[in-house]
This record gives C-alpha cells, sequence and structure tokens, in this order.
C-alpha cells in the first residue's frame, strides 16, 4: 500500500509541528511534534511500513515492545488521517489520481 498527501490539503511546517488545512472541508489541524514527524515520513516516502522502520530505529532501538508500540500510533495517526480525507491509500503500483502535487507553502 502507497500513501499520498490529498491534493485537498495545503500544509506548512512550522517550529511547533505542522499545520494542515484541507481547502474542500475546511478542516484546520496543527500536528504537535510526533505526528509532525509521521506525515513528513509519509510525504517523502509514501510507504506506512517505513514510517515504522524509521520511527523505531529512531525511539525503539532493538525493544519489539517499544516497536509494536510504535506501530499502533503510526497506524492510528494514518487511520484517522485518511478517514479525514488528509491522506490516501492506494495499492503499490497504483497513483491516486492526481491533478496537480499536493500544496505545500
Amino acid at each position: 500500500m502507497s500513501l499520498h498527501i490529498s491534493d485537498a490539503v495545503i500544509w506548512q511546517e512550522s517550529g511547533d509541528g505542522i499545520s494542515l488545512y484541507h481547502s474542500e472541508s475546511g478542516d484546520f489541524r496543527t500536528l504537535n511534534s510526533t505526528a509532525a514527524q509521521i506525515w513528513a515520513l509519509v510525504e517523502s516516502d509514501g510507504d506506512r511500513e517505513t514510517v515504522v522502520n524509521n520511527l523505531s530505529l529512531l525511539f525503539a532501538g532493538h525493544n519489539p515492545v517499544m516497536t509494536a508500540r510504535i506501530r499502533a500510533e503510526v497506524d492510528a495517526f494514518i487511520g484517522s488521517m485518511i478517514e479525514a480525507d488528509l491522506m490516501e491509500e492506494t495499492e503499490s503500483g497504483t497513483q491516486a489520481t492526481r491533478s496537480e502535487p499536493a500544496a505545500r507553502s
């Protein structure tokens, strides 16, 4: 599965995290530093497993309990972003239909 930021999302990094605006729904959110790390990893890589692996290397080392917790937190965050139409998940090798890349200011 491949993750993509919705075309309707305009986002900006700041010192406090990332601010998101969904141009179609009017939804505005500010992500804390942990959620912002997940968002940035999705934006740069687009793969859920790679996001989990990168965060696990940073924070869990070789601790399987911490890795499982990180996986659960990443899955919950990504699930909430998909439910809010801020992210899309497609089959690997299939691109979401996009007229333009996701906006970033």
